[in-house]
């Protein structure tokens, strides 16, 4: 590996605190040497995943787990390949991208990857990963069935609903990705939609006195979300993305498009699981954002609002079994010195589904529904209107803290 100066120069302190200083390394621009650089990314990324954050990529697809390295596909062989205990599919593709033209040729390979993993179906996936790992007893649900919460039918049956409409998480990795890439999103954004999402992550390499290296990730372009279809490269490398001829999400009635990934990754996710939910709290949503609401999508959907311009709170959590959670709410409200406005939401809720709240020694309360259970969903939503009557004097009553 090469040096490169920087005008700083990070430290590591050790306990005894002793110094060490530490020089960046940069993986390289020759052809031959670059390409066994990208492999030294690529193996990385692929023993170690969690280099990856993806909780500030798209938190949606978390934990990735590593699958296979080298699928062939029609487009070539994807570097990376990765899968999600829910069936989320993740690509990764390792390049050394030292100029404007050489990361628009990357961006479009790696959509044409995208573009033909939306060909197959589950059993050739599955094929294609035998051949990439050389075990032609490899099984994705043996891979994954100890971290997922669904059944292998329903594991099967969500990775097909991904394939069929192309919805992949693609992560160009690098070293050296400079920040002037953000003027990608003028060519991605040009047909900016649901299906791709696409975000670039930096791997700073850094080696001490004893030649151990740092990796610290960066992301210099968050999730752009890409319309599937026709990726070309003009003469003058320009890349253009043909618009796609269906929808992303199927059994939906809104016509809203979904701002993250992460957003499509959680509705497709209840869908299955709750089959006509999605929708109704999408329409709830639609109401709470007259009151200040405003969802947070991660690996659950926070129903967020800002007591302050310097803070955020929460009215309570979907998750994607179609369960409802109200703990964080108490907790905002404590930690804004107002817990009796806690309680009195807690217990308000408890009403509206015929439940109670149950209190803990050590842990926040929590509402049950009338089974004892977790809320459901439905049964909340279905007193909508009085849910964000109530919600509203959560709001009220804790600014007055702020005030």
């Amino acid at each position: 590996m090469k040096s490169r100066s920087s005008h700083a120069q990070p430290v590591t302190i050790l306990p005894d605190q002793t110094v060490i200083p530490l020089r960046r390394v940069t993986l390289g621009t020759d052809n031959a040497d670059g390409k066994r650089r990208e492999a030294f990314v690529q193996n990385l990324v692929h023993a170690n995943p969690g280099v990856i954050p993806m909780a500030d990529i798209e938190p949606a697809f978390m934990p990735l787990v590593p699958v296979c390295k080298e699928l062939a596909t029609s487009a070539g062989y994807l570097d990376n390949f990765w899968i999600t205990p829910a069936g989320g599919i993740v690509l990764g593709e390792c390049k050394l991208m030292r100029n404007p033209e050489a990361r628009r040729e990357v961006v479009a390979q790696a959509l044409d990857y995208a573009r033909a993993l939306s060909t197959w179906r589950y059993s050739e996936l599955e094929r294609a990963v035998r051949s990439a790992t050389n075990n032609p007893d490899f099984s994705l649900w043996g891979l994954i069935e100890d971290q997922s919460d669904l059944d292998e039918a329903q594991f099967i049956d969500a990775v097909e609903r991904r394939l069929q409409f192309g919805r992949f998480l693609l992560l160009i990795i690098g070293d050296g990705i400079q920040e002037g890439v953000e003027a990608l999103t003028h060519y991605l954004q040009l047909h900016a939609g649901l299906h791709v999402g696409l975000a670039l992550v930096d791997l700073s390499i850094w080696q001490d006195a004893e030649e151990r290296l740092l990796v610290v990730p960066r992301i210099p372009m968050r999730t752009v979300l890409v319309e599937r279809g026709i990726v070309t490269i003009s003469a003058n490398s320009e890349l253009t993305i043909a618009p796609p001829s269906q929808p992303f999400l199927r059994g939906s009635s809104s016509s809203r498009t979904s701002t993250t990934l992460s957003e499509a990754e959680f509705f497709d996710q209840l869908e299955q699981r709750r089959p006509g939910l999605a929708d109704l709290i999408r329409a709830f949503l639609a109401k709470a954002s007259e009151i200040g609401i405003v969802p947070e999508y991660r690996r659950s959907l926070l129903l967020r609002w800002k007591p302050s311009p310097d803070l955020t709170a929460s009215a309570g959590i979907f998750d994607t079994s179609g369960k409802v959670w109200l703990y964080n709410a108490w907790q905002t409200a404590n930690n804004l010195g107002r817990p009796y406005a806690g309680e009195r939401y807690m217990a308000a809720v408890a009403d509206l589904v015929g439940g109670s709240v149950k209190t803990y020694t050590r842990s926040p309360p929590e509402v049950m529904g009338i089974d004892g259970k977790a809320v459901d969903a439905l049964a909340l939503l279905q007193r909508g209107e009085a849910w964000l009557a109530v919600i509203s004097g959560l709001i009220e009553e804790t600014r007055q803290a702020i005030d």
